[in-house]
């Protein structure tokens, strides 16, 4: 599929008719010594958008269709695209109703307007299904057209990284290494595969931490949970037999024997532990409040009373003395506050359990005392209810046991599973390389080698998580070892330019995109490899049948190349003389 022509209802739109090999989106000075002039924002990167939103791209919050609405309210736009089948299709698409888009299809290139019978009108989900089925790739077949066209439509921001495009950042890589892995021939179902079963076993640890963390629970703890609901439920029975029975006398034993073995000799120990800290906190408090004085001048008028000699230096030593101690002082004070906040914290806490400690002793006297049988009955059954519950909370924590090693071995399973899938992809990647796999990497260091004279390898690897990264390396040549430029923002640029190019290339003879865009491709390149990537770019443009369009300002363009641009191959010429010389005729 190649792009025929671009058009607006708005006649202020610089309408393109693209060329069939090389296009030229070229931004003119006009006015070198106008400094409030800039040919940087004349619509060049915005046409790339243009395109973008009509291959049905779903508008967002960071378009300037969306920002500036009120604007491009009444545009619509057109664009022909010349199918692989060699009929062509037109869409249409208007800003205000981005999700309503017409089609015709047509044997010969024609120019639609408003009155235009159009074969179909769909919403834009419907859409994309429809532009799908006409397009008829046999090229990744399982995909969308969607997920690949920004490789064909690479902006200034998808620089950064030869597979991964911007819109791909923010993303699982489930949604886009398996498409490059089979983009370059391997097959992708190994990888999605185990994509799926990492995601399975991060939904199963997340499932068993969340149990677990609300359980308060481990799987270790199975027999320790079993043995207390054991207890509790030999307790209930004789709770209940004593209920049944209105026969209390174990129940009071048992509650003398724990207020005198237990809670009085804690309440014991806890008054004693507050009355140790409460004793060290005032003194430290005490310490806090000395504050070393010394008065010389108090001590000089002593020495002159007695009519005794005070020399100048023990005045000087005793005021260095003064100081030291000062200092000393306050170092040490700090320690003791920090000491005394956590004096406060544990007399708080000890309080806190004098309180509960002393609440059970009442609780335990008041039954003791009481009298009345019927109150017993009822504070039995009340303890009786509050067993019950803490049986059901152990039951429910041994079920949770069992679930969370339900989970656990489902979990081992998958990663047995996972064992096995990561031995078949590392087996994929490593096995004999196909004629796909073989000329991607053919023309991409051939495209490369002709611009730089170094040699550019692409290869695909696993880590240590058996995971597949795309890599590239440049290098003297094929078997040296690579070299830092690989780095630089220029070859990094151009490496993703030979990507784009030599995955085309390789797939010209199927159906699939014939056309690639490059925006400020020449940007920050040396005019003697500017000449070589214009040169490959026409050989592989006139080799394989190709479509090439770049955005470039003029002054980035050399002589001996811009004369060499034939009228067609100019499809679009931008200037800074006022605003009919942008893009969309306007500035905005």
């Amino acid at each position: 599929m190649k792009l025929s022509r671009l058009y607006s209802n708005d006649a202020r739109f610089h309408s393109i008719v693209f060329n069939d090999g090389l296009n030229v989106v070229l931004g003119k000075v006009t006015r070198r010594y106008d400094m409030l002039r800039d040919s940087h924002n004349l619509g060049k990167s915005s046409l790339i958008e243009v395109l973008d939103f009509m291959m049905l791209k779903e508008l967002k919050a960071d378009s300037f269709f969306k920002k500036y609405a009120n604007i491009f309210s009444s545009h619509i736009f057109y664009i022909e695209l010349l199918l692989n089948d060699s009929t062509y299709l037109t869409i249409r698409r208007a800003v205000a109703n981005p999700n309503n888009i017409s089609f015709i299809k047509s044997e010969v290139s024609c120019e639609c307007h408003e009155h235009t019978k159009w074969d179909v009108t769909l919403p834009l989900t419907k859409s994309k299904e429809y532009l799908n089925r006409q397009l008829a790739f046999n090229v990744l077949t399982g995909v969308n057209y969607r997920t690949t066209v920004s490789f064909c439509l690479r902006t200034q921001k998808d620089y950064n990284n030869v597979f991964q495009l911007s819109k791909n950042f923010k993303g699982k890589q489930k949604n886009w290494k398996p498409v490059v892995f089979e983009l370059l021939g391997y097959g992708p179902e190994k990888l999605i595969e185990k994509y799926d079963l990492d995601k399975q076993l991060e939904d199963l640890d997340a499932s068993a931490k969340s149990i677990s963390s609300e359980m308060s629970i481990s799987a270790d703890d199975y027999d320790r949970i079993q043995s207390a609901l054991a207890l509790k439920k030999t307790e209930r029975d004789e709770v209940q037999g004593q209920v049944d029975a209105f026969n209390f006398y174990a129940s009071e034993r048992s509650i003398n024997q724990h207020l005198v073995e237990d809670i009085e000799t804690m309440i014991a120990e806890l008054n004693s532990r507050e009355y140790a800290l409460s004793f060290d906190f005032e003194k430290m408090k005490q310490s806090l409040e000395n504050v070393p004085k010394f008065d010389i001048e108090q001590l000089k008028q002593i020495y002159a009373e007695v009519e005794v000699y005070f020399p100048d230096n023990i005045a000087h030593s005793y005021e260095d003395l003064l100081q030291f101690n000062i200092k000393v002082t306050k170092e040490r004070n700090k320690y003791l506050r920090e000491q005394m906040e956590v004096l406060d914290e544990e007399i708080r806490t000890v309080r806190v359990q004098l309180n509960e400690l002393n609440e059970q002793r009442k609780q335990a006297l008041g039954y003791l005392q009481d009298k009345d049988t019927f109150h017993k009955f009822k504070q039995h059954q009340k303890h009786l209810s509050q067993i019950e519950g803490e049986i059901t909370r152990l039951e429910l924590q041994l079920k949770n046991i069992d679930i969370v090693s339900g989970i656990n071995e489902k979990a081992d399973e998958l990663k047995l599973k996972l064992k096995d899938v990561s031995k078949e992809l590392v087996s994929e990647v490593k096995k004999p390389a196909n004629p796909v796999t073989s000329s991607i990497k053919r023309n991409f260091n051939e495209i490369f080698k002709t611009v730089f004279g170094v040699s550019a390898l692409l290869y695909v690897r696993t880590n240590n998580n058996s995971n597949v990264e795309f890599c590239t390396d440049v290098a003297p040549n094929e078997d040296a070892e690579a070299t830092a430029e690989g780095y630089g923002d220029t070859y990094r640029k151009i490496l993703c330019a030979a990507f784009d190019l030599a995955v085309i290339a390789t797939y010209s003879d199927r159906s699939y995109f014939k056309f690639v865009y490059h925006d400020g491709i020449l940007e920050g390149l040396d005019n003697r490899k500017k000449e070589l990537y214009i040169q490959v770019i026409r050989q592989y443009c006139s080799q394989y049948g190709l479509q090439y369009i770049f955005s470039t300002i003029e002054d980035d363009v050399p002589e001996s190349i811009h004369d060499q641009f034939t009228p067609e191959e100019r499809c679009l010429e931008l200037n800074d003389s006022d605003d009919t010389g942008k893009l969309f005729g306007f500035s905005f």
